[in-house]
Formats: C-alpha cells, structure tokens, sequence
C-alpha cells in the first residue's frame, strides 16, 4: 500500500509539473513579439553549444559599445576581423562572406542585418569590415545578441551555411568593448523553453519580425554530396 501511495504521489506531481508547463507556455502566447524576442535572449545561456562540441571553423571580431551623449540611441560597432580553419567541401569555387543579424526587442524599421564582401578560394579569409548598428533606448543592450553566419556566395541559388555563432551583447556591456574568437557550429543549440518560443512566433506569418527571428534560428548546415 505505501509502495502504491509512493507511485500515485509521483505520478500526480508529474502532472502537476507538466500542468505547469502547459500553463506557462499558453501564457506566452499573450505576448508581443518583442517581448518574447527579449525573454528568448534573456535566457539563452548556450546557443554556442554545438560549436564547441563539432567546431565547423572560426570567426574573429570585436565589438564596441557605447552611448552618445544626448542622443535617443546606443551604438554598436562590429568589426569582422576575420575567419579561419573554415570546414567546407564544395566542388564549385568556395565564395565565404559573414552575415551579421542584430536579434532584440524594438528592431522593427531599424537595419538588423549586415553582410560582408565575399573572398575567392579561401578557407581563412580576412574580411576587415566594420558595420554600425543602432538600438533605440529605451531598450537595454543587455536584451540584444548578434548573430554571425558564415555562408558561401551562391549566385543562382539560396547561400548555404558553413556555420553559426551568436555573441550576447550582455558580455560587452560590461566593458563596452570586447575582441572574441567564435567557434562556428552546424546550428544553435535551443532549450525547450527557447524552442517554444521559436515555435510561438513561427505562427505569427504576417509579423516580418518574427518570421526573420525564427528563421535565424532554425538555420542548418546542410552538407554537400
């Protein structure tokens, strides 16, 4: 009887847990896309993850945080340095570039997206290319991560990806400025409670937002035969 008792306890505190869950998620429904974008950013602690276990190559950069006196905004300055070790079988001429996405609340009808040059028949080009980003107070730069794809230059067809990595701006805000090397990864690396948001905002097919963040996050290397 007390082993039964023991099983029936467990079996509605897991219910209760999943419950819970539900609950919470059926609440973020209610919330912006902003919000939601915030929250996501707030607690993706390892979207790194998968570069550090399978590093597809690296990127080199550095970033500069700073707030203009007088002004309704906060600069960001990223420079592209460089990449290198680059992991990518192509049989056609291999064309990197760097595709640099601003991810954070506030971005609509403010430019979010930079790409460098392309560098012919290189597997560590180096770019050198600096890029200026704005993000409009009220909005903390501690809710923004930079996204960086390195892809190869299709011209009639989508650009495939070598690899990802994101940079939370949280680690420059501290210093305001911060030189980094990133292992690039086939993916990110989503929590549960990350994929559920990733998944809120996939249905929101008129939001020009929420369709961009989405589809960054779901970004895949997809090998060559």
């Amino acid at each position: 009887t007390d082993s039964s008792g023991k099983c029936l306890k467990a079996k509605n505190l897991e219910k209760m847990t999943e419950m819970r869950d539900l609950r919470k998620v059926l609440s973020q429904y209610r919330l912006t896309t902003d919000t939601l974008i915030k929250n996501f950013v707030n607690q993706a602690d390892n979207q790194n993850r998968f570069a550090d276990e399978d590093s597809q190559g690296e990127i080199q950069l550095q970033v500069d945080l700073f707030e203009p006196p007088g002004q309704e905004h906060h600069d960001c300055t990223v420079k592209v340095v460089s990449a290198s070790r680059l992991h990518w079988n192509t049989t056609k001429m291999f064309r990197p570039f760097v595709e640099v996405n601003l991810i954070g609340p506030g971005t609509s009808g403010v430019k979010r997206k930079f790409t460098t040059g392309t560098k012919n028949k290189t597997y560590s080009p180096l770019f050198n290319e600096s890029f200026h980003l704005k993000i409009m107070k009220p909005n903390d730069p501690f809710d923004y991560e930079l996204q960086f794809s390195v892809k190869d230059w299709c011209l009639m067809k989508t650009d495939l990806l070598v690899g990802v990595a994101v940079m939370p701006l949280r680690a420059v805000v501290e210093t305001g400025s911060i030189q980094d090397r990133l292992d690039l990864g086939r993916s990110l690396y989503l929590t549960k409670e990350n994929m559920s948001i990733v998944i809120i905002l996939s249905q929101r097919v008129h939001d020009e937002v929420a369709q961009e963040f989405v589809k960054l996050k779901k970004l895949e290397r997809t090998e060559i035969v």
